[in-house]
C-alpha cells in the first residue's frame, strides 16, 4: 500500500459500531492507544472490516488539530 499521507499508524480493529449511515471504528495502535474514526457504513462494508484484524489509521495534515490546556 502506498499513500500520499505521511502519518500512517498500524493497529488492530478493537471495536466496530455499525449504524445505518455511519460506522465508528476503534483502532488500537502502539502502547494500547485507541484512535476512533467515523466512516460511512458503505465504506466499512466495502473494506470488509472485522474486529481483531489489522488496519491503519491514516492522517493528513489538514485534518489534525492540536490543543493545549493553559
Amino acid at each position: 500500500m502506498k499513500l500520499s499521507a505521511r502519518n500512517v499508524l498500524p493497529g488492530k480493529i478493537k471495536q466496530i459500531r455499525k449504524g445505518p449511515i455511519s460506522t465508528e471504528v476503534v483502532l488500537e495502535v502502539a502502547g494500547g492507544v485507541e484512535i476512533v474514526s467515523v466512516i460511512t457504513t458503505g465504506s466499512a462494508d466495502n473494506l470488509g472490516l472485522k474486529e481483531g484484524e489489522a488496519a491503519y489509521a491514516v492522517f493528513k495534515a489538514d485534518s489534525v488539530m492540536v490543543g493545549v490546556d493553559r
